[in-house]
């Protein structure tokens, strides 16, 4: 990392260079509404301003639960730029939920969109309509505060179902962002990226917002995807002119469903559009990255990041050729990544990484801040993977996908590349499970292709796997399902799938 540049001072110099640009363009329910880099810069010190009205000293909380939004950006850049924590919410949390997050990262001022949610916390709740008008903030600007104190605090879950609390450093989320755009050669570029990840998680507030800000670009807002957006994903592409695209597994697949029902490759006049398009939150499989540049003509990178420590490794058209399955392209200049032998399993290793962009822990229910590193420094990610001989990392699963089935090692990831190949088969997962022979074993849930005898090609997968797979690899049984529960960005949750199996 050549230099470490405050967010506040940045997008002082962002804005005023820019001032006449659109920054934000947020589209709700049909209507549009643009937003000019001047206009945002003053909302941004109109939220300080209103921070301040409500009793904010430096340093405190900000809790949002508020919907993809300007409002919610905007609250974002307010308190990264004012030296406040920021601590966004999904709006489907649960009472619970809320009480338990609190109790973590103590709020000193909740705000939430009107009608959403029920919990009443023991500090001030601000309502607001999250429609795009802006107009109820004070008229009275502040000045920012860059004395790089912010953080945010995204929620997560430990081993043990408690929730806990990411702390990210504001300033270095800032700089990741500016070094990975860098990295592309997209600084000082005027694209535009879709907004369409949940503003709850990092990749609504960084991937897609404080990315494409660094490159003194824009992007456009709108909900979350879903059926919707994938049915008129090319038509919001083209009439809102993005040109920078951030596809997750999920809009994957259903864009590849799309075009092979329809049979509708796309056009070289739109191939020209796309600037540049990155896939990543997800693992997806070699053979849909080939065939989604294939069918639309767009070239994909994929890249390795964990909301840890954001990106580590990234493809380019320099090692995209040596492609294989489960590939991430090579590592940034930044990152440095160690890759740790698991005794007993023949070329597996744990990943372990060091980068400047590094959380500054978990926080507890306490509020302790916990960090494990080795003596070198290194933070163990808990992915497994190698470098194949091209010198590109190849991700093999995480460590809860190695077992040891009855003194043998087996590897949950490679028994999913498998049955993959199964020529009826549309996704696999394969979870965990309790043996009483074995001890450990795991179960295989399979989603089937459109049309096919699901009773009868569960029997069929079983008799392929026994000539297509070692015996002590074969799972305990077989699970159909019509969909799989998913993360936000598109993740299967196989810990909700282990749980499901072993009481069926």
């Amino acid at each position: 990392m050549k230099d470490n540049r405050q967010f506040a001072i940045d997008f002082e110099e962002l804005c005023v260079r820019n001032r006449d640009k659109n920054m934000i363009r947020f589209v709700l329910d049909g209507g549009i509404s643009d937003y000019t880099y001047a206009q945002i810069l003053s909302y941004t010190r109109r939220y300080i301003h209103f921070y301040q009205s409500h009793g904010l000293e430096k340093g405190d909380t900000v809790v949002s639960v508020m919907p993809n939004s300007v409002e919610c950006i905007v609250a974002f850049f307010a308190a990264i730029a004012g030296g406040y924590h920021f601590a966004p919410l999904s709006c489907q949390i649960s009472e619970r939920e809320f009480h338990n997050w609190a109790g973590i990262v103590h709020p000193g001022l909740v705000i939430k969109k009107a009608g959403v949610g029920e919990f009443q916390p023991d500090t001030e709740v601000i309502e607001c309509k999250c429609d795009g008008d802006l107009s109820w903030l004070p008229e009275e600007e502040d000045a920012f505060d860059a004395d790089g104190r912010s953080k945010l605090y995204l929620m997560t879950s430990g081993t043990t179902g408690a929730p806990k609390a990411m702390k990210i450093d504001a300033n270095k989320l800032w700089n990741s962002g500016k070094a990975f755009a860098d990295h592309y050669n997209l600084l000082d570029k005027a694209i535009r990226f879709w907004n369409y990840l949940p503003m709850s998680y990092l990749g609504g507030l960084y991937n897609l917002a404080l990315i494409p800000l660094s490159c003194g670009g824009s992007f456009v807002i709108s909900e979350p995807f879903s059926g919707k957006t994938i049915l008129n994903f090319w038509t919001f592409v083209e009439s809102n002119a993005i040109d920078a695209l951030w596809i997750v597994p999920s809009i994957m697949q259903g864009l590849l469903k799309i075009a092979n029902l329809i049979g509708k490759r796309k056009s070289a006049k739109r191939n020209d559009k796309i600037k540049i398009a990155f896939l990543g939150t997800a693992p997806v499989q070699l053979e849909q990255k080939e065939q989604f540049e294939e069918t639309f003509g767009i070239r994909l990178y994929e890249n390795f990041a964990l909301s840890e420590s954001t990106f580590l490794t990234a493809e380019n058209e320099d090692n995209v050729r040596y492609r294989e399955q489960g590939s991430v392209g090579s590592p940034l200049p930044y990152a440095e990544i160690k890759l740790v032998p698991i005794e007993g399993a023949s070329g597996v290793n744990t990943i372990w990484i060091k980068t400047p962009f590094l959380f500054d822990g978990y926080l507890d229910e306490n509020g302790n801040v916990d960090l494990e590193l080795d003596e070198d420094g290194f933070f163990n990610t808990k992915d497994l993977g190698f470098y194949n001989a091209d010198h590109v990392l190849v991700l093999a699963g995480r460590n809860r996908d190695i077992i040891k089935k009855g003194g043998l090692f087996v590897s949950l990831v490679e028994v999913e590349n498998v049955v993959r190949q199964y020529p009826n088969c549309e996704e696999a997962a394969a979870v965990p499970v309790h043996s009483d022979f074995y001890g450990e074993s795991f179960a295989l849930c399979v989603i089937f292709k459109a049309g096919t005898d699901e009773s009868s090609e569960a029997e069929k997968l079983h008799a392929w796997l026994l000539d297509n797979i070692v015996n002590y690899k074969m799972p305990e049984r077989i699970f159909v399902y019509k969909e799989f529960p998913r993360t936000a960005s598109g993740k299967i949750q196989k810990n909700i799938l282990a749980k499901e199996v072993e009481v069926k």
